[in-house]
């Protein structure tokens, strides 16, 4: 899947340099037509420039591929006004041109800083070395740009006739190209030695596409050997530079040397879940601290494995590797261990009978709670299945992964405080306030994180009946679902005897049967929750 959508882009980012590259060469040369190859370049590396800042989340690697973009929207703006408000201005057009080397050089200067800035150490070391890289490119910039006081880059004819057409190179414009190509490769090297997942490595060679085109390209003009339609290039310095840079880092966005998201060994030591992650060479990539060391042999079983008589491996493939965990069945073992000693112990009639009578009273017990977990499972099946699909979507469409993420969170919140919610009135007929107030605030964490303020205060305390408590929670979880889409804020307020909602920006409609009071007013609701006390405030 992931090199069929790599090689999609990549086709098509190939018919887009096709197309403009036959619009500038055959379009007959009428106004529109000779602007068209600059405003679709100008408007394609303006939307690379937000795609870099939409769909990378590192703050330093999305702020040097956004300058990447930045430099290349500069280059296209030069190139037009070089050949539509400057073209008849020998001066002024000639200098514009020696400015066509600031991104030429900084892009690849950019990218190397990029890829530097990937991974767990993400700061470039020694400071030294980034001022020097720094210096040689501004240095070899400035010496295009004043070539007229010295033609150490390009020399002319006298008075520099015909300079836009007939000139010749020299030993600093080879060590400028030098120096690109020299930026250009250590920044391939940095992200390939960095990436530690296998499958990766393993597709280098779709980002080297588009970064091939562009050497050969380089090579080519440089030598004068690249083909020209009526003394024109097919396809100019610039449209080849946009076309194979955004092919390239998009390449290795696709492939997954560019992170589109990190932190994920912090979430793995915080975890209280014993996992780990490995790539499909049973190397570990990601593992919890609770998580047991397991051998090669053990990673590679491709069935569930025991490491020890209380310990029980399970394992699942995912994309580019797999996952273990672990289940402790220690208590499981230790049950069985009991009835097994309590059997063996049993010789008379009497005996039997207790125990059977005990065996009868656990297993009402365990029915019991069986038909609180089955109860349990029933009220939240509605946001297990949103959770399933939420998952089924992130997988397919990775670019929504944290925002689809962000929302499982909150259904998974809810289904978390149900839960407890159900047990507790399970025990009890009365429900401490404060419970409730956790859970929603639990909730409400939740909607913070999507970017929605939210916020519950407790005004009152006491002792709640646990049915109202369930049913006023349930009916919370149900209108924040329906006010989320267009949801601005959400302020709540619990007192001894009501639950007080405000939803901005929402207009909500109360389910069926629902007991509860909706005022609407100014484009947002006002939702009242009455709640049965059941005892003294405490």
């Amino acid at each position: 899947m992931t090199i069929k959508r790599s090689l999609l882009m990549l086709l098509q980012l190939a018919v887009a340099f096709i197309l403009s590259v036959c619009v500038s060469v055959f379009a007959p040369d009428l106004f529109l037509l000779r602007l068209s190859t600059t405003i679709v370049l100008l408007a394609f590396s303006t939307a690379l420039l937000m795609y870099f800042g939409d769909h990378i989340i590192d703050p330093g690697t999305r702020k040097y591929l956004m300058s990447i973009a930045g430099h290349i929207v500069a280059w296209i703006i030069l190139r037009g006004a070089k050949y539509i408000a400057f073209e008849e201005t020998g001066v002024i057009a000639r200098h514009i041109w020696y400015l066509y080397y600031f991104p030429a050089l900084f892009i690849p200067l950019m990218s190397l800083f990029a890829a530097l800035s990937v991974g767990e150490e993400r700061r470039i070391k020694p400071r030294w070395k980034a001022c020097a890289a720094v210096s040689v490119t501004l240095l070899l910039a400035l010496t295009v740009l004043t070539n007229d006081m010295h033609q150490l880059v390009f020399r002319f004819h006298p008075g520099f006739a015909n300079w836009d057409s007939d000139y010749s190179h020299t030993f600093v414009f080879y060590l400028v190209y030098g120096w690109i190509a020299l930026l250009f490769i250590a920044a391939v090297y940095v992200l390939f030695s960095r990436c530690r997942v296998s499958a990766s490595r393993r597709l280098i060679w779709i980002p080297m596409l588009p970064a091939f085109f562009g050497v050969l390209y380089l090579s080519l003009c440089t030598l004068d050997l690249w083909p020209k339609v009526n003394g024109t290039l097919l396809g100019e310095y610039p449209e080849a530079v946009c076309f194979t840079m955004a092919g390239t880092w998009l390449g290795l966005m696709y492939i997954g040397l560019i992170p589109s998201n990190v932190r994920y060994g912090e979430l793995f030591e915080l975890s209280g879940i014993s996992a780990q992650i490995s790539d499909r060479d049973y190397r570990i990539i990601y593992k919890s601290p609770t998580a047991a060391a397991l051998s090669l042999q053990e990673l590679s079983s491709g069935t569930d494995i025991s490491i020890d008589v209380n310990t029980r491996i399970h394992r699942k493939e995912v994309h580019g590797g797999f996952v273990y965990w672990q289940d402790d069945i220690t208590e499981l073992n230790r049950i069985n261990e009991e009835l097994w000693e309590a059997g063996e112990r049993l010789g008379e009639k009497a005996e039997l009978l207790r125990l059977e009578n005990k065996l009868k009273e656990e297993r009402a017990q365990i029915e019991a709670k069986t038909r609180t977990y089955d109860e349990i499972a029933e009220r939240v099946s509605e946001p297990s299945r949103k959770i399933y699909e939420l998952c089924t979507y992130a997988e397919r469409h990775p670019e929504s992964y944290a925002a689809e993420m962000k929302k499982v969170c909150l259904l998974a919140a809810y289904i978390k405080r149900f839960a407890n919610l159900s047990l507790l009135a399970a025990d009890s007929s009365r429900v401490d306030s404060t419970e409730l107030y956790l859970a929603v605030q639990e909730s409400l964490r939740y909607v913070g994180n999507l970017g929605i303020p939210a916020q519950i205060s407790l005004s009152e305390r006491g002792s709640l009946a646990a049915w109202s408590v369930l049913r006023s929670y349930e009916l919370f979880e149900q209108l924040l679902e329906q006010a989320l889409p267009a949801l601005r804020g959400v302020q709540l307020s619990l007192r001894k005897n009501a639950l007080k909602c405000l939803f901005e920006g929402a207009m909500l409609k109360l389910p069926s049967g629902a007991s509860a009071v909706l005022t609407e007013e100014d484009g947002s609701s006002f939702v009242l929750i009455p709640l049965e006390e059941g005892g003294e405030a405490l």
